[in-house]
């Protein structure tokens, strides 16, 4: 079986979308004509797909400094610029305990914030909720950026808005897409789908773990593990993550500086 990992080859990350790669076009038309080409030796095919809400911890709509004002895209907020008041998250969002009994509104994804899954992977703040059992959102940036710098690899970066969900900048490249369907065409197969970046309050680079695990559904992912390690060896997959993570901030920030 042979099969064909495809990670985040979205309009956004192409010429012309707001977070957008040099050369991703060329990229692009390559790998499309490898799917053409060898189409019946093709098994599988899998893509990750980047997926977010417009209200995202990593992009500017999130925050607003003492004069009201959004950071411009590639800010970096540090945990000290959080807990100084220098960036404030909205107070707006409304999240109770996963342990509170939830209203019928609720939304049907489940708690932004598992208190199980978060307390896993460190300490919980004394004041991170309050007596009703509601999220205190500052609270809580000052321990997911301190979570998040105590990696090593990552501050919060603020992001252009990419990737919206049922946005063109979240659809496939159409020379991929293209590609793909003919594929599917040719082999009777469909493609699969692994959405990833849908949780607002966490960054998920990586399909197989959130950066700041949250939530059941950001936590290592151990089943799409085994996957991919069956697929096409751990190695390539994490090889292929930092890849993109590089392109990304290479190609960004040289263009900020």
């Amino acid at each position: 079986m042979t099969t064909l990992l495809l990670i985040d080859i979205q309009n956004d990350f192409h010429p012309g979308g707001s977070l957008a790669i040099p050369n991703a076009d060329k990229d692009a038309e390559r790998t499309a004509n490898f799917i053409k080409k060898h189409s019946a030796s093709i098994s599988r095919i899998a893509l990750t797909m980047d997926s977010h809400q417009r209200l995202h911890i990593a992009h500017p709509v999130f925050w607003k400094n003492s004069s009201g004002e959004h950071p411009t895209p590639f800010t970096i907020i540090s945990m000290e610029d959080v807990k100084s008041g220098k960036w404030m998250p909205r107070s707006d969002i409304k999240q109770k305990r996963s342990d509170v009994k939830q209203p019928p509104n609720c939304s049907r994804s489940g708690p932004l914030i598992d208190i199980d899954v978060f307390a896993k992977h460190g300490p919980i703040p004394d004041k991170l909720y309050d007596d009703n059992g509601d999220l205190n959102m500052v609270e809580y940036c000052i321990e997911y950026t301190r979570r998040l710098e105590a990696k090593g690899k990552f501050q919060l970066c603020i992001w252009p808005e990419h990737c919206l969900i049922g946005s063109y900048g979240h659809n496939v490249v159409p020379k991929i897409m293209d590609a793909i369907n003919y594929w599917s065409h040719e082999t009777g197969a469909s493609p699969e789908w692994i959405s990833k970046g849908q949780n607002l309050v966490t960054e998920k680079y990586s399909a197989l773990c959130a950066e700041v695990p949250v939530s059941e559904k950001t936590d290592y992912d151990n089943v799409l593990f085994e996957w991919v390690s069956y697929i096409c060896g751990i190695r390539m997959y994490v090889m292929f993550y930092y890849i993109w993570v590089y392109l990304v901030y290479s190609s960004t920030f040289s263009h900020t500086s």
